[in-house]
């Protein structure tokens, strides 16, 4: 029994042992097979495509640097018509935007009480008058005094001038328009009672309207620096019209509580569509380039950095950001410098290179 059992374990061993050297077997085998197909494959490397770039040459154009405030539009003179003379308003000749002239009647006020002190003021004249010529026939012939002579003259003037006054009053109640322009209010009508302070009418000239715009302090130096290239363009939201400015002034002080200056300007050209009270943009250009090479700013990195592309070995060149000036760039374009205008730089696919990359390239001019 016991020697049964012992040839039994010695077959039980044998044939782990076994099983082991045909495993070893199998995995040599294909340890080996995997080596012969690698040694003897045929190598396949993987080559990235170059990457394409639009690119393009410098172009001559302007950089302007601007900043553009809201505004108002105003009547460099706006006229206030002020009764002189207190009535009832007979006739109103005028309506709002009539063109009228100066010395035009533009209302008649009733002139009946004004009418009356003529008339008191002519007899009382009358009277003095007469009085002064029997005295001065008697003075002449040395049959009166000369102080009797000077009293009865001085009353004669007073009532001369006395009817002169009434004289006027009378005319006032004919309201004329004091200058040139357009009516801007026209508040009174047939029936009402004209008197000081109220206006019969408020005139302005159309053909000279200017802006005051509230600059913020920041910009004094710069604006004082550069007044003679200041130029103004106005534009009207959500309408085509636009106009340009004259500057007239810019204030030499800060207001305090503020903190900005006025910039005063004169309305040129057609003013068609510009009337006192609308709202405006004032766009003021404070220094401008002309005839510069420019890229637009799209064609620079996010860091400000930008490449060109070399013809000859076909490859982008790195440029830093100091190749570009702060002085000579706005928000649409920089300044490319001269040594640089017949060079090629990328502009679209830029931030997906790297310095001395060779690129495929499609030209843009």
């Amino acid at each position: 029994m016991g020697k049964e059992s012992k040839n039994k374990r010695k077959t039980n061993i044998f044939k782990i042992i076994l099983r082991y050297i045909v495993l070893f077997i199998i995995l040599g085998s294909l340890v080996y097979f995997v080596e012969y197909r690698i040694n003897h494959t045929e190598k396949i490397l993987y080559v990235a495509p170059k990457p394409t770039v639009k690119i393009e040459k410098p172009h001559i154009g302007t950089i302007k640097k601007e900043v553009t405030f809201s505004t108002y539009i105003e009547a460099n003179d706006m006229i206030a018509i002020i009764p002189f003379v207190q009535g009832t308003i007979t006739s109103y000749n005028i309506k709002v935007g009539d063109f009228v002239k100066k010395d035009q009647v533009i209302a008649t006020i009733d002139s009946t009480p004004y009418d009356q002190q003529v008339l008191q003021a002519q007899a009382a004249y009358d009277a003095y008058k007469s009085t002064f010529d029997r005295v001065e026939s008697l003075y002449n012939k040395k049959a009166t005094t000369a102080q009797n002579y000077d009293e009865v003259k001085a009353k004669m003037d007073a009532a001369k001038a006395q009817l002169e006054l009434a004289k006027v009053q009378r005319d006032y109640a004919s309201v004329k328009a004091t200058v040139d322009g357009t009516v801007l209010l026209a508040p009174q009508a047939i029936g009402s009672v004209a008197a000081a302070p109220n206006p019969i009418a408020v005139i302005a000239d159309l053909e000279s309207q200017i802006v005051n715009i509230q600059v913020p302090e920041k910009y004094y130096d710069i604006f004082v620096k550069n007044k003679d290239q200041i130029e103004i363009e106005l534009t009207r939201p959500q309408s085509q019209a636009c106009a340009s400015a004259k500057l007239l002034s810019i204030d030499p002080y800060i207001q305090p509580e503020s903190k900005v200056f006025i910039v005063k300007a004169k309305l040129e050209g057609d003013l068609t569509f510009f009337r006192p009270g609308m709202y405006t943009l004032a766009t003021i250009t404070y220094e401008k380039i002309d005839n510069a090479y420019v890229l637009n700013q799209e064609a620079k990195k996010l860091d400000g950095s930008l490449y060109y592309y070399d013809e000859a070995d076909q490859k982008a060149h790195y440029l830093s950001n100091k190749f570009i000036s702060s002085d000579s760039q706005n928000n649409e374009l920089f300044q490319v410098p001269e040594k640089f205008s017949n060079y090629y730089f990328i502009v679209e696919g830029q931030n997906t290179v790297f310095d001395l990359q060779s690129v495929n390239v499609i030209k843009n001019n």
